[in-house]
């Protein structure tokens, strides 16, 4: 083979070789930015979390307020008419508190489905991370598998190549090829 077809081979076999380790080292780029993005959002996650329970914690507050107001109204009216002892003050009363604790279970309910979904959040993200890891791994692989296929395709380019330089610094180093050496 020629010199020139020889160092064109050379040439393209070490843009193989450039080439797929860029493309590896790309991919592992790609999957650590994919892997950010899952933190992220777990991170939001978590803080959507965080105003659920908050704002639970406050509905549940404000269902006992209004739970005491509605009481103590009922009580003021009850005792200005002369029924602070009777039956209906006391059947008003637990009507009331009923009311209430349905109110606040209901905002409990809400809660513990925000807190189900929180956690299938959770192990989404922590599979996205898991997949951009593989995916940076298996482009990896996919670059030192074509860089095999590179060198195997340029094997003989690069056999020949060394056949002909081994062969004439042979002829150099050793003289003229006269028996003696000289």
């Amino acid at each position: 083979m020629d010199p020139f077809s020889l160092a064109i081979g050379a040439v393209g076999l070490g843009m193989q070789i450039f080439g797929g380790f860029g493309a590896a080292s790309n991919a592992k780029a790609q999957a650590g930015v994919s892997q950010d993005i899952a933190k992220q959002e777990q991170g939001i996650n978590d803080l959507k979390q965080q105003q659920m329970e908050i704002d639970a914690r406050r509905q549940q507050l404000q269902q006992i307020r209004q739970a005491q107001q509605a009481a103590s109204l009922a009580t003021a009216r009850a005792t200005s008419q002369g029924a602070q002892f009777g039956s209906g003050l006391q059947g008003g009363l637990a009507q009331i508190t009923d009311a209430s604790q349905y109110n606040i279970e209901g905002i409990q309910q809400g809660l513990e489905i925000g807190r189900g979904i929180n956690t299938f959040n959770q192990k989404i993200s922590a599979d996205k991370q898991q997949l951009a890891s593989l995916g940076g791994q298996a482009a990896t692989d996919q670059g030192i598998a074509s860089l095999g296929g590179a060198l195997l395709k340029a094997g003989p380019t690069i056999g020949a190549f060394g056949k002909n330089v081994f062969s004439g610094a042979g002829n150099s180093f050793f003289g003229g090829g006269s028996p003696s050496g000289y």
